[in-house]
């Protein structure tokens, strides 16, 4: 079996002792488990691609999933059903596959504020466009992650995507998909 030398700085010494006691007394197993996911993410950071964790859930469970990929589009729409919104991102995956991530969140109940100060609580459904708005201000909707129901599919075509989103969000997606995936700017 080849060996390799590594050469650890002082400074570095406790992270290896820690990854020692972690790993047992294999620590080039974890050595390389480490290196397989270093090249892993750094060859797809190369192509464009970023590490994507979404959320998905079942039973009253959240559980969390890992791809490699680039979001072509997001929309926030009125859910289907009539009542909350959806938000969804359409993602390329690594295996040249779309993912579609899909959030529910059903109207908010409001029984805070002012009425003189906010207005009606109750009229602050999507119809109102108050949700839409504040999701306009570029807040960070993943501090609500415990609300909503969230699933995760996987099409291998734009055609097997086309049925599961709206019009404007495939439209998003196609125009997305007809330029370049990285364009280089000399700026």
């Amino acid at each position: 079996m080849p060996n390799k030398t590594i050469y650890v700085s002082e400074d570095d010494l406790p992270l290896f002792e820690r990854a020692q006691e972690l790993a047992g007394s294999n620590l080039s197993s974890a050595i390389v488990r480490a290196l397989r996911r270093y090249i892993e993410i750094e060859e797809a950071s190369q192509r464009g691609l970023d590490e994507i964790t979404v959320i998905v859930n079942g039973e009253g469970s959240h559980r969390r999933k890992r791809f490699m990929g680039t979001r072509l589009a997001k929309r926030l729409e009125n859910n289907p059903t009539g009542k909350g919104i959806q938000i969804q991102n359409v993602y390329r995956t690594a295996g040249k596959r779309y993912a579609l991530h899909t959030r529910v969140m059903s109207d908010w109940n409001l029984e805070w504020g002012d009425p003189e100060y906010v207005g009606d609580p109750n009229s602050w459904g999507v119809g109102s466009g108050l949700l839409q708005k504040i999701m306009s201000w570029g807040h960070d909707w993943d501090s609500f992650k415990e609300s909503g129901d969230y699933s995760l599919q996987v099409f291998e075509t734009l055609e097997d995507l086309k049925a599961h989103i709206s019009s404007e969000l495939y439209r998003a997606v196609s125009l997305a998909m007809d330029g370049p995936e990285i364009e280089e700017l000399d700026i």
